[in-house]
């Protein structure tokens, strides 16, 4: 601020200036050239406060322009730099606060201007004494004008009071622009802004003085020859450094020099690379956390003699501020028409110097800097209406630093204006509230586009008719949304193409019509309350994705078209989807809850939906459909139920799931769980074919007493594998106990002749003879049908069930595989009788396995097939209920090799 005071303050007077030194010039003074002898040259010397020396009246020098604060800076720069090049030339200055402290006692106005260089020698015991003589400094800083000068004089006294030597020198830098107009003006305003500080400027301009004095200095022949230094340029003069910002250092000297810097005490020797022949250049970032207040900056140069000089950047003592500002508290925000509002409160601390307000259109995305005020309030008017903008309140202190960035406050505008669309729609919407009362259209070759946040009310008679493009682009928290009150909305008519994301839809009666154009809706909600929410006819081709439906008669109808409705979610309708043609793929959806979930005019095939149900039967599916497979839980949280599986396996997988159904089904069957041993055997042939799993399944099917089924089972289970006599034995006795003895008998024949030895199919043989040699006596005692026994008919007649009941008791037979050393009887029968026949039904009892302890007296059937006898029919034999599982076990345990020896 107090930079800006002086431009515009200076601003006549640097007109005059200008104009003066363009008319009357610089007087350029004839030096006279001193050789010093080299005995009278100085070697540790006090280099004096320079002082300003007025013109005389006559004088035709124009008078500097220049504040007194800034005479003694220029005074400090001049002094400072003439101690660095005297040192430079291999002088031996007395430390600057040596002398000013020295000085100090005298009197700094009086007393020791009053001594005579002899006694200010032998004050400050010093070889000699340096005094500056400036005659005129300018610094000046306009709108349209720089001047930045210095003419001083050098004149070196030894300790004898002999005058070494007087140098005179001077040095400017100045820029002069006319602005032309207005805007030239302006944009001189904005170069000031963002030039180099004033005080950088004129130190580059005291600087040259020096180094041009320099060359005319003698040296001084009792020091070292120091490195030379031609221009050092730093950033010193900012002062304060702030986290993030470079404290910058560049050195113009000779060649092959090692230099570093050092910030006082707080960082020492930070490098100075050279980067090209002669220049070095290095700087230093702050960092959060760092802390240093009014510390010089000193460069040290190092020749490879190890001959070392120091430059010491005088007149600015630097201050590094690592800790950001607290944050402003209470941060509020309200709209309205003018804009918005922002307020916010003090967060207090040393160092504050302002405030920037920053805004951004999405909370973790860019924000850019809109204003900066001290005051604890801030107005933005370029607010957009309809839109939700995100801001952030910074504090900055006088390092620069800014407050940490905390969440940004949201604040929606809203649309404060309502605007009618008519005739043909084209190019982008803008944001904003709108009617439509009439019909609107995009013609074909047009381009319409709807953002977020966009409100469209639809008039009685008011749609919108899509020939060309329409594309309707919302946001997850800010969505497009079209109202109202039981009309038709979007119609893609041929040719047109709508794509609609993130919308909602309420109150019509027909939300989106595909009248033979494309269709594409995602991520957008109808509560139509209508007839229809989607509809697809006309030909055209469409893609529904995350659509949710409610409230409908009918959520979609598709009539005709190719498309696809995926992970969507229909529910609360009337009919949830109606179908009557085209080719649609509908899956991965939520179509539940409704009164009609699908219905199918046509042939329709469903995957892996939701429909409110795990059970096949429950879908609320109507029409010819075919549903492959299910959700037990709405998609995707849902497990898949397949009802039709058509996926190819291979033959690894084939196996391991054909093992894991037989194993499951086996563990059932011994638990005597025969339900679910009944779905596993039927699993495990889906995926293979196998013996024992047909074995399983007809003693399943017979504790059941499922017996069409166990027939069928048995006739496939027999057609595959031919030579497996165990099957046969037990369709053998499945048909005797049926009474079918004729069919009995020749199932048994052909039994036979694949195993003529089998002791088993022996006993089965005789059994039969033995019946119908009974049959026939009871035929000729007894009238047909005065029994109460279930008997079958004789074979190859068509009387009576044969009353074999209470005459015949069945062999005993087996079909357990053998173990080593020992030998097993077999889950078969124990009779054919009417009594055993009645006790598989009536008791669900496994087929009976006999041994000698099952016969109370007379005959004993051996369990050895080499050991039979004859078995006495007449008496009635226990059934065994576990008898079939520990059967079954020994069976499933024997290699493919044991069960082909048996």
């Amino acid at each position: 601020m107090k930079s800006k005071s002086k431009i515009f303050f200076l601003f006549v007077s640097v007109s005059c200036v200008f104009f003066l030194s363009a008319c009357v010039g610089e007087k350029n003074v004839k030096q006279e050239v001193h050789y010093a002898e080299e005995g009278s040259i100085p070697y540790r010397i006090a280099i004096l406060p320079p002082e300003y020396i007025q013109p005389e009246s006559n004088s035709t020098t124009v008078k500097s322009i220049i504040m007194d604060d800034d005479k003694i800076f220029v005074a400090n720069i001049a002094r400072g730099a003439l101690r660095n090049q005297l040192a430079g030339k291999g002088y031996q200055p007395v430390q600057l606060k040596v002398v000013d402290n020295t000085l100090a006692g005298l009197g700094r106005d009086e007393g020791w201007r009053k001594k005579s260089d002899k006694e200010l020698c032998k004050l400050l015991e010093a070889d000699g004494v340096v005094h500056i003589s400036i005659f005129s400094a300018d610094m000046v800083k306009a709108v349209a004008f720089d001047l930045f000068k210095i003419d001083a004089e050098v004149k070196i006294i030894n300790a004898e009071g002999e005058n070494v030597g007087s140098w005179r020198e001077s040095a400017s830098k100045r820029r002069v622009s006319v602005p032309t107009g207005i805007l030239s003006l302006a944009g001189t305003l904005v170069e000031q802004v963002f030039s180099d500080p004033v005080s950088r400027q004129m130190r580059m301009v005291v600087y040259e003085w020096a180094w041009n004095l320099s060359q005319s200095l003698p040296d001084c022949p009792t020091g070292d020859k120091l490195p030379e230094v031609i221009s050092v340029d730093t950033n010193v003069d900012n002062r304060i450094f702030g986290i993030g910002q470079k404290i910058a250092v560049r050195v113009d000297a000779q060649n092959e020099l090692t230099c570093s810097f050092s910030i006082g005490d707080f960082k020492k020797n930070i490098p100075l690379p050279q980067t090209s022949p002669g220049v070095y250049e290095g700087f230093y970032a702050v960092k959060e956390g760092d802390k240093a207040a009014n510390e010089p900056l000193v460069i040290r140069m190092r020749k490879s003699n190890g001959v070392e000089r120091l430059w010491i950047e005088s007149g600015s003592l630097l201050t590094v501020d690592g800790t950001p500002p607290d944050e402003p508290q209470n941060i509020q925000c309200v709209a309205g028409r003018d804009g918005i509002s922002l307020s916010w409160k003090n967060p207090g601390g040393e160092g504050l110097k302002e405030f920037v307000v920053e805004r951004g259109n999405d909370p973790v995305g860019k924000f850019e800097v809109i204003g900066r005020t001290q005051e604890l309030k801030f107005n933005d008017p370029q607010s957009p209406q309809g839109q939700t903008v995100y801001y952030r309140v910074r504090s900055v202190d006088s390092a620069g630093n800014l407050s940490k960035e905390k969440k940004p406050v949201a604040v929606t505008v809203p649309q404060f204006d309502i605007r009618e669309l008519s005739g043909s729609l084209s190019g982008k919407l803008v944001r904003g509230n709108y009617i439509v009362s009439d019909a609107v259209r995009v013609d074909p070759g047009r381009k319409f586009e709807i953002g977020s946040g966009t409100v469209l009310t639809f008039k009685s008679g008011g749609s919108l008719h899509v020939g060309g493009e329409l594309n309707i682009s919302g946001e997850i928290e800010s969505p497009a949304i079209f109202n109202s009150n039981g009309t038709v909305g979007i119609i893609s008519a041929r040719g047109g193409r709508i794509k609609i994301r993130n919308a909602v839809f309420n109150g019509f009666d027909k939300a989106v019509v595909g009248d033979g154009g494309y269709v594409g809706i995602s991520s957008s909600e109808f509560q139509t309350n209508g007839k229809t929410a989607v509809l697809l006819n006309g030909g055209g081709a469409y893609d529904l994705q995350g659509v949710r439906i409610s409230g409908s008669e009918t959520g979609v109808v598709i009539s005709s078209g190719q498309g696809q409705i995926v992970r969507s979610f229909v529910s609360n309708c009337t009919t949830g989807v109606q179908y009557s043609g085209g080719e649609a793929t509908i899956t991965e959806n939520n179509i539940y809850g409704n009164r009609v979930n699908l219905k199918a005019d046509t042939k329709l095939v469903l995957e892996d939906n939701y429909w409110g149900s795990s059970s096949a039967d429950s879908l609320k599916v109507v029409g010819d459909v075919l549903v492959r497979s299910i959700y037990d839980a709405p998609y995707p949280h849902g497990r898949k139920i397949v009802l039709v599986d058509e996926t190819v396996m291979t033959p690894e997988v084939k196996e391991k799931r054909f093992s894991e159904a037989k194993l499951s089904g086996e563990k059932a069957f011994h638990e005597q769980r025969y339900g679910d041993s009944y779905k596993a055997f039927n699993e495990a042939l889906k995926y293979g074919e196998d013996r024992d799993v047909f074995l399983y399944l007809a003693y399943t099917l017979l504790a059941l007493e499922e017996n069409e089924q166990l027939e069928h089972t048995l006739n496939e289970g027999i057609s595959k594998f031919p030579y497996d006599v165990r099957l046969q034995q037990i369709y053998v006795r499945y048909l005797m106990g049926q009474g079918r003895i004729g069919e009995a008998r020749a199932v048994l024949d052909k039994a036979l002749k694949l195993s003529p030895a089998d002791q088993k199919l022996i006993f089965m043989k005789e059994y039969l003879n033995s019946a119908a040699e009974s049959s026939e006596k009871n035929e000729s005692e007894h009238k047909v049908g005065n029994s109460t026994t279930e008997s079958a008919p004789a074979a190859n007649s068509g009387a009576e069930k044969d009353k074999v009941k209470d005459e015949k008791s069945a062999p005993a037979e087996t079909s357990q595989p053998e173990k080593d050393g020992e030998k097993n009887v077999s889950p078969e029968p124990a009779a054919i009788s009417d009594h055993n026949a009645k006790s598989w039904q009536d008791d669900k009892a496994e087929p009976a396995e006999f041994s000698v302890q099952d016969v109370q007296s007379g005959e004993i059937i051996h369990s050895s097939p080499e050991e039979s006898a004859p078995v006495d029919v007449h008496k009635e034999q226990p059934v065994k209920t576990d008898s079939l599982n520990q059967s079954l076990e020994t069976e499933s345990g024997m290699t493919d090799e044991q069960k082909t020896i048996k």
